[in-house]
């Protein structure tokens, strides 16, 4: 014959639970500073040559990027939204941090002062930059997004700018009458 015996509730788990949120935010920082974020991408115009005391306009296109990762056995969605831009111009001057990237010019109006437009002083090679700073908003399993407590800083690989001085001399003969003159 069986016998009932009672048994006490026992709880399978040998420590406390862990808060799995509080743990993921503690985590998500880094998280985003790790993805794959695209960088922007830098337009100089005109390129690659522009000459002193021109202005060379110079902008930066970046987008939106969403990452899906998983995290703590979570499903983590991660908007990273391009906020400032910096530019370096490569003599020493930046522009930014600012919220605004610039834009294109259409070619007959190269040489206009933009709010990103920079005039070079000196002749030479310049390696021109720039960083753009994303902020991020994160949801787990779907939930509602919630903003990083932080940024993420991407830079775009660096292009050569050649500075030109530009001459300009009067000339009374054309090479035919005198090949040895400036020009010819």
């Amino acid at each position: 014959m069986w016998e009932k015996v009672e048994e006490t509730p026992s709880c399978i788990y040998s420590e406390e639970p862990v808060d799995v949120g509080e743990r993921i935010q503690e985590q998500i920082l880094t998280a985003f500073q790790e993805r794959p974020i695209a960088a922007g991408k830098l337009t100089l115009q005109p390129s690659p040559h522009t000459l002193v005391g021109m202005e060379t306009n110079v902008y930066v296109e970046a987008a939106e990027q969403v990452f899906e990762m998983v995290l703590l056995d979570q499903t983590i969605r991660i908007i990273a939204t391009p906020t400032e831009y910096e530019v370096n111009y490569g003599d020493g001057s930046v522009y930014g941090p600012t919220g605004v990237p610039g834009g294109p010019l259409h070619q007959d109006r190269w040489g206009e002062q933009t709010q990103t437009s920079h005039q070079y002083s000196v002749s030479g090679d310049y390696l021109v930059g720039a960083t753009v700073h994303f902020s991020g908003t994160y949801s787990v399993n779907g939930g509602p997004m919630i903003p990083i407590d932080g940024r993420a800083a991407v830079s775009s690989e660096p292009q050569t700018l050649r500075v030109w001085r530009a001459e300009t001399r009067s000339v009374a003969d054309n090479c035919l009458v005198n090949p040895g003159g400036v020009g010819c």
